[in-house]
């Protein structure tokens, strides 16, 4: 009688344990954001956008590709979407999430360092644009780090933000 009273609790132990663990992991993937509908959003966001470029780390090349954004270690990021002007105009639109918090910080300033770049750049070859580098946006949310380099930053940012509510 004891056995049965023992595995019947140890059963229901484990039931409980397995529901538990179950509810969480669902949770937890309910709350990631989908990439490419986070860029179809934010690029739609702004409707006076260029041609854009559009690379991710989806992408055969993703690491090597990432390096023309950030100088961080790829290793880092658990995804990411790039979009920039094709013919070669300031417009720039990134999303990095990030594996860690902890990391957050140091890929903010790594997008500061991106637009100091990018406005040098600009500055000596099309000083029109430099403008609009100057007003560029780095902002987060959670592990989510954004980069807005756009005409109609604030719209962008806002679809940005909105969809992590």
């Amino acid at each position: 009688m004891k056995k049965y009273i023992s595995c019947v609790l140890l059963t229901a132990m484990l039931s409980v344990t397995s529901a538990c663990s179950f509810g969480s992991s669902k949770s937890s993937s309910d709350a990631a954001i989908s990439m490419p509908k986070l860029q179809e959003t934010m690029l739609s966001a702004d409707t006076t956008l260029p041609e854009m470029t559009k690379i991710s780390s989806d992408d055969e090349q993703a690491d090597l590709n990432f390096t023309y954004l950030s100088d961080l270690d790829y290793a880092l990021v658990d995804s990411y979407f790039y979009a920039y002007a094709t013919e070669g105009t300031a417009e720039e639109i990134a999303v990095i999430k990030l594996k860690d918090k902890n990391d957050v910080t140091s890929m903010m300033q790594s997008m500061h360092d991106h637009i100091e770049n990018r406005q040098g750049t600009f500055q000596e070859y099309d000083p029109e644009q430099a403008v609009m580098t100057e007003k560029a946006v780095v902002t987060r949310e959670g592990n989510y780090i954004a980069l807005i380099i756009s005409s109609k930053n604030g719209l962008v940012q806002k679809a940005f933000e909105n969809s992590f509510q």
